[in-house]
């Protein structure tokens, strides 16, 4: 974390003292802004501008608002803006550090990144890279030295395939997903996602003065962001407005994401938001929203830290079930990539747990847990699918170990929850997809552990092998990425160049295959078909193309219970 900060100062100073002045500009609807040169990869950067008005004050839990200054002068986009408020939920540390550490925070964040090749100019018009961060929906931020733009950007310089790169700032935790009885009559909720339609909306009316294409612009997140994705596929009952023509979902599944709809509230987020009102003073107010619109921002931030919630039903822009919207081909009709990690579900147990799942009772009740209309019989005919055998548990192919430290039956409790949160999903979607559209769609599964699960000396613990989060340092290839995962092997840099350049292709071509590699043991990644479904492997000793049928039985089942768990 400190080289990456060093890094990142050491290049902004430098292009500061040099070029400072014949910093880039660029004319938007407000008005002009400065920008900030990058000498080592020959490129122009805007930091922190804002695409809507900063959501304090009155304006703190309401939807965000078009940014309404203007100026006929030029102001400096050189400094990124705070980080949307966010807490460290989960214990990160071992995939890539916390969420916030290393971020500033506040509530004046609702600003958009952005990295182009230097010396552009609006008629070049190239593709849009947008990316959504991931952080479980209660952390996140732009300036997330992970998701540093210049290095994917400098690839498709590369290869010759131009993109521009920018990244959304949105809220996150209380800030921006609070859910309530009054928070559903005020029509204040998903408002982390209504900021991101915001951010996408000023992409299209300014992102030509910079140099992009409005109408090429690729949506694309990991985790959180993935799913952010997903709901702005289905949003609106399937209407994107024209804002993109490209989507990316990595580690991400709208089935397996919890959504609340009115009457699940009372038993579950609505505690939560009575907890928070209590605890600021607000549960005896009249109006408990406009008194948590007046408490201090600092109160505010520690009485929300702990409470997780995430986007729900709101009746506009996630009118029904996901699972509904697939169904029906509500949803819109753009060109996709889509993959899971193959030891997703390890991720769910990182780091010490209260209630480690030891015996079968432990896991009978993780199961309960996973939907409040799940019933005793669905509950024991998972158990049945899921038996108590550590050969078939999660990491896969980790034969009898058991890992017992994190439980005796951590890894069936693994495999239960990465095939309900994403493996399923992910495989329902594409052959929904394949079936209704004559868009492309792309599926991965990436399979290529840490460096560091192969050196006993700094063996990760627990062992989570290829798991959430895995691909993110290889998309980006970004070197100086502090989870340290490439390490010290040439195959494991080849792999990032194979799946980053991919990835621009896609963003670029909408079709991963034009990455400009030469090697012609590289598979071609073949569009997903329903009656042939196959997945690209990506693996540091050689990427495949294998069938998309693992574990089918399993996969094939959850579709059947999502009403049981959505209810």
């Amino acid at each position: 974390m400190l080289f990456t900060a060093y890094y990142l100062f050491s290049t902004v100073t430098h292009a500061f003292a040099v070029l400072a002045a014949s910093s880039p500009t660029a004319h938007t609807v407000n008005g002009t802004y400065s920008g900030l040169n990058i000498p080592s990869f020959n490129q122009e950067a805007f930091y922190g501008i804002p695409y809507a008005q900063a959501p304090v004050g009155g304006l703190r839990l309401r939807r965000s608002l078009p940014y309404n200054q203007s100026w006929s002068g030029v102001r400096n986009a050189t400094v990124r803006s705070d980080s949307c408020p966010g807490y460290n939920g989960f214990p990160l540390a071992l995939v890539g550090g916390s969420l916030v550490d290393g971020l500033t925070l506040g509530e004046d964040c609702l600003t958009i990144d952005i990295v182009r090749p230097a010396n552009i100019n609006p008629s070049d018009k190239l593709p849009v890279f947008t990316w959504f961060y991931g952080g479980g929906f209660i952390a996140g931020g732009s300036a997330d030295p992970k998701y540093n733009l210049s290095y994917i950007v400098r690839n498709s310089m590369d290869m010759n395939k131009p993109i521009i790169g920018t990244i959304i700032n949105y809220r996150t935790m209380c800030f921006g997903f609070l859910a309530s009885k009054e928070v559903l009559n005020a029509n204040v909720s998903n408002l982390g996602l209504f900021d991101q339609r915001r951010g996408l909306k000023w992409i299209q009316e300014n992102i030509e003065s910079f140099g992009g294409d409005p109408d090429k612009v690729t949506i694309a997140g990991e985790s959180a962001g993935g799913s952010s994705t997903g709901y702005h596929l289905i949003g609106f009952k399937g209407n994107n407005d024209g804002l993109f023509r490209g989507a990316i979902m990595e580690s991400a599944s709208l089935l397996g994401a919890p959504i609340n709809n009115p009457e699940q509230l009372q038993r579950s987020y609505q505690g939560m938001y009575d907890n928070i009102t209590t605890t600021v003073g607000c549960n005896t107010s009249n109006d408990s929203l406009a008194c948590l619109r007046t408490v201090p921002y600092e109160t505010l931030h520690q009485a929300c830290t702990g409470f997780r919630q995430t986007p729900i039903m709101d009746g506009e822009f996630i009118s029904q079930l996901p699972s509904q919207s697939i169904q029906k081909g509500e949803i819109a009709d753009v060109s996709i990539i889509m993959g899971s990690n193959t030891d997703e579900g390890t991720a769910v147990f990182l780091g010490p747990r209260a209630n480690p799942l030891n015996t079968d009772q432990d896991v009978f009740k993780y199961i309960q847990a996973l939907g409040s209309g799940l019933n005793n019989k669905t509950v024991e005919t998972v158990m049945n699918l899921y038996p108590d055998d550590p050969t078939w548990g999660c990491p896969f192919g980790t034969g009898p170990e058991r890992f017992a430290d994190q439980g005796f039956q951590y890894k069936r409790g693994a495999a239960i929850a990465g095939d309900y949160f994403i493996h399923s999903g992910r495989r329902f979607y594409a052959n929904s997809h394949s079936i209704r559209s004559q868009k492309p769609i792309y599926t991965y599964r990436f399979d290529q552990a840490p460096w560091n699960m192969r050196e006993p000396s700094i063996m990760i613990i627990p062992p989570v092998y290829v798991t959430h989060y895995s691909e993110i340092v290889y998309v980006f290839d970004n070197p100086n990425n502090n989870s340290n995962f490439i390490g010290p092997y040439p195959g494991y840099a080849r792999l990032q160049s194979f799946v980053s350049r991919s990835w621009v292709s896609f963003i670029h071509d909408l079709d991963p295959n034009n990455h400009g590699l030469q090697d012609p043991n590289l598979p071609k990644w073949p569009k997903y078909n329903s009656n042939h479904p196959q997945n690209i492997v990506f693996r540091e000793g050689g990427s495949f193309v294998e069938k998309d049928g693992y574990r089918k039985q399993k996969l094939a089942f959850w579709p059947t219970i999502w009403a049981e768990l959505q209810t």
